[in-house]
């Protein structure tokens, strides 16, 4: 039997190997923006505003993805292992407050086209004010986060978007609290879009920001030759409980969680079907990088339930 070696859990923040960070600075101008009777402002260095104070008043910027998350870049579409963070500082709202990743849009000049062509979304529905969980919608519908609600006091709300297949996306909040898998209602995410509508938090008007953290994490710069499609490897059982097993010969396997922390690793020689151990891992959505014997990666997903 081949040696197998273990490494330890980490339990530091470590990417996969040649991702990239991109920092999306949060500028108005960096943003096309409609609105009716509300706005778009920078606040400080790197925290934009947004105000709609009143009934019937409305404001979205629409921003697409780029290699350098600057207007102008190299337009970015979205691969699987690729994540998205945003994160909102806000209160309540009559209105609603909002995040839709978008696939091409077809306009973006209205209040509706927010949500045009798109992904997935995130909301908090003001409903007159009432104390709303946020809103996940896509493909399957919309599903209410009961253990993350809106705040009477403002609060940071941290989203971060990540994509498992082509047609899947896991959804964490605040690093983890709560974490939902859906199914995409469009694929090809090119952008993004922010909004709200009336901003009354059944006091007084409270403006919302986007602040840092806002960043695009690339699961890989790697070349198209350099990797094995997703569909010739697979994990069985997936989902697992205790362990799962690949289908071919490999010399290294990484696991990452949805937010990119490697949490896991086996280095050495392994034959088709070694077994691997994930039972000390939390329930939730993995990414599991393998190498081949003959260098290239494959990146595909593991659920731990």
């Amino acid at each position: 039997m081949k040696k197998i070696y273990t490494l330890l859990f980490l339990c530091t923040t470590l990417y996969l190997n040649a991702q990239t960070t991109v920092n999306y600075s949060q500028k108005a101008e960096n943003y096309q923006i409609y609105s009716s009777g509300a706005g778009i402002y920078n606040d400080g260095t790197e925290n934009i505003g947004m105000w709609a104070n009143y009934d019937a008043k409305e404001v979205v910027g629409f921003r697409n993805f780029t290699e350098t998350g600057l207007p102008g870049g190299t337009a970015s579409t979205m691969a699987i292992g690729d994540s998205f963070t945003i994160t909102l500082s806000a209160t309540r709202a009559y209105g609603q407050i909002g995040i839709a990743l978008l696939s091409s849009p077809t306009s973006t000049t209205t209040w509706l086209d927010r949500h045009n062509n798109y992904a997935v979304q995130v909301n908090m529905n003001g409903n007159t004010g009432s104390y709303d969980p946020i809103e996940i919608v896509s493909n399957a519908g919309a599903v209410d986060v009961s253990t993350i609600s809106g705040s009477t006091t403002y609060a940071d709300f941290k989203f971060t978007f990540t994509l498992l297949t082509n047609t899947t996306m896991a959804v964490s909040i605040n690093d983890g609290a709560a974490v939902y898998n859906v199914t995409l209602n469009n694929t090809n995410i090119t952008g993004y879009s922010i909004y709200l509508a009336d901003d009354w938090n059944g006091s007084v008007n409270a403006n919302i920001y986007w602040k840092p953290t806002t960043e695009y994490v690339y699961a890989s710069t790697l070349s198209a030759s350099e990797f094995v499609q997703e569909q010739q490897v697979s994990l069985a059982p997936n989902p697992t409980n205790n362990s799962f097993t690949v289908n071919k010969e490999i010399s290294n396997l990484e696991i990452f969680d949805i937010t990119g922390k490697l949490v896991k690793s086996y280095a050495g020689n392994f034959t088709k079907n070694s077994n691997f151990t994930v039972s000390d891992l939390s329930k939730g959505s993995y990414l599991v990088k393998v190498k081949n014997m003959s260098g290239q990666l494959s990146t595909t997903k593991l659920i731990k339930f």
